[in-house]
Parts: C-alpha cells; sequence; structure tokens
C-alpha cells in the first residue's frame, strides 16, 4: 500500500507568507561559497535567486486562481510546472558543478598536480574562466585551512543537493535513485499546493512508498543554509 508523506499539517511553518520571505537571502547564501568569487558560478546563483522570486509569486498566482474558479486552471498550472521543472534542473546543475569543482581541487592537492595544472591554466591568459580556476588553486597552495573550509561548505549543502537530485531524477529521467529500472508513477505530474502553490510532486522512493516533495520545498531548504562566509572577495 503506498505511503503520502502529507505535511500539510506543518505547511504555515514550512512556508513563510509571500511578503515575509527574504528573496535576497539565496543569493547572498550563494556568494558566501568558496568558489563563488568565479563570476560564472555566481552568475548562476544570481540566477537561481530571480528565478526564485518570479516563480514565487506565479506559485501564489496560481493558488489565488485556483481558489477562485474552485478548478485547476490548466494553462496556468502548466506554466508553473514547466518553470518550477526548470528551476530544479538548473540548481541540481550548478550544485553539482561545484560539487564537482571542490573534489577535483582536492584531487589535484593529494597528487600533487597543482603546479602543472596552474601552468596549464596560466598558458590561456586570454580565459577569464582559467583564471578564476588559477586563484582557487593559489589559495589551496597558501591557505591549510581551505581544504577544510570546501568540506564545510559541500556539506552544508548536501541535503539541499540530495533533494534535487532525487526530485531531478523522477522529473527529468523517469527513473528512481538507484533503481534505473523500476517503473515511476507518474513522473512529471503534480498537484497544486494548498498553502504556498507550489506543484508537489511524488518522489518514488521505491520501497511502494511516497513523498511530496515541491520546488518551494527546495527554495526553502536553499534560504535556510547557514556557512561561514569564505572571505575570498
Amino acid at each position: 500500500m503506498a505511503h503520502y508523506d502529507d505535511h500539510s499539517e506543518h505547511d504555515e511553518e514550512l512556508y513563510p507568507a509571500l511578503d515575509e520571505i527574504d528573496f535576497s537571502r539565496i543569493h547572498t547564501m550563494f556568494r558566501s561559497l568558496v568558489l563563488f568569487d568565479d563570476m560564472f558560478l555566481n552568475m548562476q546563483g544570481m540566477n537561481i535567486a530571480i528565478n526564485d522570486s518570479f516563480i514565487t509569486d506565479q506559485e501564489y498566482n496560481l493558488l489565488r486562481t485556483y481558489f477562485e474558479i474552485e478548478r485547476t486552471p490548466t494553462q496556468q498550472a502548466l506554466f508553473v510546472s514547466a518553470q518550477s521543472q526548470m528551476w530544479i534542473f538548473a540548481l541540481y546543475e550548478l550544485l553539482r558543478t561545484w560539487r564537482h569543482r571542490i573534489r577535483k581541487l582536492k584531487t589535484w592537492r593529494e597528487n600533487g598536480a597543482i603546479p602543472h595544472m596552474m601552468r596549464r591554466l596560466q598558458q590561456d591568459q586570454h580565459n577569464l574562466g582559467a583564471l578564476m580556476k588559477v586563484r582557487h588553486l593559489e589559495r589551496l597552495q597558501e591557505d591549510p585551512e581551505f581544504v577544510a573550509l570546501m568540506e564545510a561548505h559541500d556539506a552544508a549543502l548536501e541535503p539541499v543537493f540530495r533533494m534535487a537530485e532525487s526530485i531531478r531524477i523522477n522529473l527529468a529521467k523517469h527513473e528512481i535513485k538507484g533503481k534505473p529500472n523500476a517503473p515511476v508513477r507518474a513522473p512529471g505530474y503534480g498537484r497544486i499546493n494548498g498553502m504556498c502553490g507550489a506543484l508537489d510532486f511524488e518522489l518514488d522512493m521505491g520501497d511502494n512508498t511516497y513523498q511530496l516533495i515541491n520546488r518551494r520545498d527546495i527554495a526553502e531548504a536553499l534560504r535556510r543554509v547557514g556557512v561561514a562566509p569564505s572571505h575570498q572577495r
């Protein structure tokens, strides 16, 4: 028998009212992370924050319309669903890229490959992305606490990454994490959350149970992340 994790009893504390949301928080959090002095990573973090504000407004508009007409406004719901899924995919890719860079830096340090990588990157003097990576390698050489800081920030974002990863596999690949051959029930189908208007997607746990998760859950988890500033600017 399928089980649904209904968080309706806790919705009021999970979802602050629209006028109580600090929409600057997500970008501020990203800017405090190690490696986000890379302007291109920072731009992607800014995009996530900007679109969170836009989509949240669309979610509440959807909820208002739903209550007013007492039925699902199909086109409006489809638009919110599309925006929500693209936001989740973009967040997942940003976090995946950032985590991969951390692992590469740690591997190069462990293998003694930092001098070689610096020489290689410094040859491309007109590549701003390469120059930013050189700065990270320099800090890795000079700052004995840098690895610990990277690991701490990585650990702080781990729960959010796992949330995005799990629902992304369901939505984009129509698979269950760790069980690629198992059929997924209704991938991409969402129901309007009665407190915030976000679309609740079913996250198939692979053991005949389901949890509900929506884009707003992930956004609020991002806003709750607390990390020590990297002092890299």
